[in-house]
Order: C-alpha cells, then structure tokens, then sequence
C-alpha cells in the first residue's frame, strides 16, 4: 500500500508544479524535477519510513529539525499524513466499522 501511495505523491508532486506554473510553454515543455520536489520526495519516504517503523533514530531527529523551522514542510507533513489516513480509511473501511468509537463517530442518523 506504502508503494501505492509513493506513487500517488509523485503524481500529486507533478500536478502541484503544474498548477503553480502558469506559462505554457513549461507546462507542455521539459519538466525537470526542481530542488522543491526533490525536498517533498525525501520528506515523503522520510514518512513512510516512520509508518513502516523503520526510520532510524539520528534521520528522526534530523525530521523534528526540518518540520520545527519551516512551516511549508510541516504543512506538507500533515497533508501526507491526512492523505496517507484518507486513503488507509477508504481502502480498510472494516478496520474502522468494528471499532465502537469509530461506530459512534461515523453513525448516520
């Protein structure tokens, strides 16, 4: 699922830099990965790492740093991570429906 959702981040990566770039002819043209992407991408395996519980200790620390002094980061952290739960809820909807306080949340009236 974790690879799934690596190649959805690349996919949204490349969408994100289309949609901030509105001259045509980069758009249609070459599009070359930019050190912005190439900061998402580290950041998202960084974070899958953490969800497979397999990120070392010193790279934790390093990430806390990262997310600590720059609010673009921090912001893209947390819509990973929502997207990661979004995706995890929508492909697992059994995991949720068993659990009485999910019951209670979820209920339709």
């Amino acid at each position: 699922m974790f690879k799934k959702i690596g190649k959805l981040q690349k996919m949204v990566n490349s969408l994100l830099g289309l949609c901030a770039d509105s001259r045509a002819d980069e758009v249609f043209g070459d599009l070359r990965q930019t050190p912005e992407d190439t900061k998402r991408e580290r950041l998202g395996v960084l974070i899958l790492k953490i969800q497979d519980g397999v990120l070392e200790e010193r790279d934790l620390r390093r990430m806390e740093k990262w997310l600590s002094s720059d609010p673009q980061t921090l912001r893209y952290y947390v819509d990973f991570q929502f997207l990661t739960a979004a995706l995890y809820f929508h492909f697992n909807p059994e995991r949720f429906s068993k659990n009485p306080i999910s019951e209670h949340l979820f209920a339709t009236p």
